[in-house]
């Protein structure tokens, strides 16, 4: 994918409700370029006023964020929001402390890094058939370094997190599993709740 090519689709869906939709063909790689954009966008999220609730999705019917760039990952574009690979873990905890909701509804492969973005969120819809989530780092020795080994014990329970890290099951700490293709997986759900949340003054989800 061309380094010129965005890799975030903001769509201001109304004022106070904002859906983000990966999109870095062919299997949505997450690479410098990609986490450049994630970065500013939080910038534009903590200086914006009236957004209370962002819901992310991918293009890819087959991959949410399918793992981390090896080949690249010392680059750091030329973009605002750009930052080395070592802050990852600095921008899941500036999302997860957001005064802001967030929804990740799940598609295809969430791995590594996309697993992690996933466990930032507040709140986790998927789709049963395609939903796969996984930290694939345990496989080359690697800890997870993204917030993975801190939530998955909170969200999946002692027993549940050692085997969601080397196996790529169904997780427990999903809030709503959907059947179906494209158009229907938790995306009725997903859109109700963040018109839900935006009705409310913001105040109330920052306790």
């Amino acid at each position: 994918m061309s380094k010129d090519h965005k890799r975030l689709k903001i769509e201001k869906t109304t004022p106070g409700y904002w859906k983000v939709t990966l999109n870095n063909p062919p299997i949505n790689l997450f690479d410098p370029e990609m986490f450049a954009e994630l970065r500013f966008l939080m910038d534009q999220i903590e200086e914006d006023k009236v957004i209370k609730v962002v819901v992310f999705d991918s293009a890819d019917p087959n991959y949410f964020i399918s793992h981390y760039d090896i080949a690249r990952g010392d680059v750091v574009p030329d973009l605002p929001g750009s930052a080395p690979f070592s802050e990852w873990p600095a921008f899941v905890t500036r999302l997860a402390q957001s005064r802001v909701i967030s929804i990740a509804k799940v598609r295809g492969r969430a791995r590594g890094h996309g697993s992690e973005l996933a466990l930032a969120c507040d709140v986790r819809f998927a789709s049963r058939e395609k939903a796969i989530f996984a930290q694939i780092e345990v496989g080359c020795a690697v800890v997870p370094g993204g917030g993975a080994t801190e939530w998955l014990t909170v969200l999946a329970g002692r027993s549940g997190a050692p085997q969601q890290r080397w196996q790529a099951r169904p997780p427990h700490y999903l809030h709503a599993s959907y059947p179906g293709g494209p158009e229907v997986y938790g995306s009725h759900h997903a859109k109700t709740s963040a018109y839900k949340v935006k009705q409310y003054d913001s105040v109330g989800f920052q306790l």
